[in-house]
């Protein structure tokens, strides 16, 4: 277990660092209008491509702490173990594949290919695979302090878009990070929350 978390907490970390590494190589591609996706195109591909690579490896040892919880709730460990099983092949293709769109929508003129195609389906592999894993997770880990995290995460994530709304903000780049680090934060937690649980199999 404690290897596990150690696993999954160093990708995320890796991860966050290697996102904002690329900002800092391009200063000039605005994080307003791209998504971290766009990265991969151009002198940061390969720094983006290893960032979704630390992402799968966290998001994998997930995964793998999800299906060694308690025994005592078999539906919700395997609802998480498989959602996040999903979520991290959604990163593993992520990687293959670089995005076509330009801040979430295909540019005028560029027919989408299979490759663009799969990364948008690995994309959304990823983001259902968080928020079912998130659900589940509420069953797996009856931990009060736990729960009330993840619902102001939750509460966070709803929010986003609302709040940028209002503010008049347009920038979806900008929105998507935040759904990210939501999702990053979640995973952070929960590996956490399960090496509080103890050995495998704890109830």
């Amino acid at each position: 277990m404690p290897r596990l978390v150690t696993v999954a907490r160093g990708g995320l970390i890796a991860f966050v660092g290697l996102v904002a590494l690329e900002h800092a190589l391009r200063p000039r591609f605005s994080p307003a209008d791209h998504f971290i996706s766009e990265y991969a195109h151009g002198s940061t591909a390969p720094v983006q491509v290893i960032a979704f690579l630390a992402w799968a490896v966290a998001t994998g040892a997930c995964a793998a702490l999800a299906a060694r919880a308690s025994r005592r709730r078999p539906v919700a460990r395997a609802f998480a173990a498989v959602a996040l099983g999903a979520a991290t092949v959604g990163l593993l293709v992520a990687a293959t594949f670089a995005t076509q769109t330009v801040g979430g929508e295909l540019p005028s003129g560029v027919v989408r290919t299979t490759g663009g195609r799969l990364h948008d389906l690995g994309t959304l592999a990823i983001l259902a695979g968080l928020l079912v894993a998130a659900v589940a997770s509420l069953r797996l880990v009856p931990d009060r302090r736990y729960r009330l995290v993840v619902l102001a995460l939750a509460v966070v994530l709803v929010a986003i878009v609302p709040i940028m709304v209002a503010a008049g903000l347009d920038a979806p780049g900008v929105g998507q990070r935040g759904f990210i680090l939501v999702g990053c934060a979640w995973q952070w937690a929960f590996a956490g929350a399960m090496m509080g649980r103890g050995s495998v199999g704890a109830g």
